[in-house]
């Protein structure tokens, strides 16, 4: 089947949310530069809809109206994007695929193995790599960690690794209920993880000594409180999928819920925090 490439003149920060609307539309790879964003779907899933679709978007988010299309033949996709992953160390951890052996220069480091079913959720993006730099410096043996969005697992497989106890993990998107138990079983931590496909609400258990988020503004805005509520007070709340400009309005909506900021981390545009709950 023939794939389109549609190429897209969108800013950074506005890239993430762009791909997530995408996303639910039937794309399924995206590549990401500076001011550009290329984005793929199955040439028969295209229509006039979805073109007016992102038309609107652009317009909507004051971005060049231009949408440049081109049909690629048939290919490997899997085959092409699976070459494309290479072991890249973060902090104190070398995040690979099962298909890459750690390089030598890294064999010190703590290894987690993630294999993706979709692209986030690899280490590759600015805010999964802030919260692996910053959860040593929280995490504690014996700890019990709530993982929201859980994505591919890394956050909650890194997390183990460092000493927790025990990870619950969640998340809406029906993908991530087997790329989190693949991949947590590629880590040898099946025994000490429990996965909830849905939302924060089909988590019954609370006094988590550290809950995590990696998502966006406008969710963890939502959530911060059940997010707070599931946090034992002196425990930690750590946040990514955020721009700096998202720093004002997380903080105060932290504040909101009783929980005051410790730490935060920056890579170009993107920011992430650890709040403690103080009460």
């Amino acid at each position: 089947m023939d794939t389109l490439e549609l190429q897209l003149h969108v800013a950074e920060p506005l890239q993430e949310i762009l791909i997530a609307e995408l996303t639910d539309r039937g794309f399924h790879g995206f590549l990401q530069e500076a001011s550009t964003l290329k984005a793929y779907i199955p040439a028969s899933q295209w229509h006039k809809d979805l073109h007016q679709f992102i038309y609107t978007w652009l317009r909507a988010h004051q971005q060049p109206l231009r949408i440049e299309i081109s049909r690629i033949p048939e290919q490997n996709w899997n085959q092409q994007w699976e070459q494309s992953l290479q072991p890249i160390a973060i902090g104190p951890f070398i995040v690979r695929p099962s298909w890459k052996p750690t390089p030598p220069a890294h064999r010190d480091k703590i290894e987690i193995i993630i294999d993706p079913k979709m692209s986030f959720g690899t280490g590759y993006h600015e805010s999964t790599r802030l919260l692996l730099q910053m959860l040593p410096e929280f995490v504690q043996p014996g700890d019990r960690i709530l993982d929201a969005g859980t994505g591919t697992g890394i956050l909650a497989i890194a997390a183990l690794k460092l000493g927790a106890r025990q990870a619950v993990a969640f998340d809406i998107d029906r993908w991530s209920a087997l790329n989190f138990k693949e991949n947590v079983a590629r880590n040898q931590l099946t025994q000490q993880v429990q996965f909830f496909e849905g939302s924060i609400e089909q988590i019954d258990a609370d006094h988590f000594d550290i809950s995590l988020a990696n998502i966006n503004r406008n969710v963890l805005i939502d959530m911060l409180p059940a997010l707070a509520a599931k946090t034992k007070t002196g425990g930690y709340v750590l946040l990514a999928g955020l721009l700096t400009s998202d720093k004002e309005a997380m903080c105060k909506r932290a504040r909101e819920v009783s929980l005051q900021l410790r730490k935060e981390l920056t890579e170009n545009e993107w920011w992430a925090a650890a709040f403690q709950r103080i009460s």
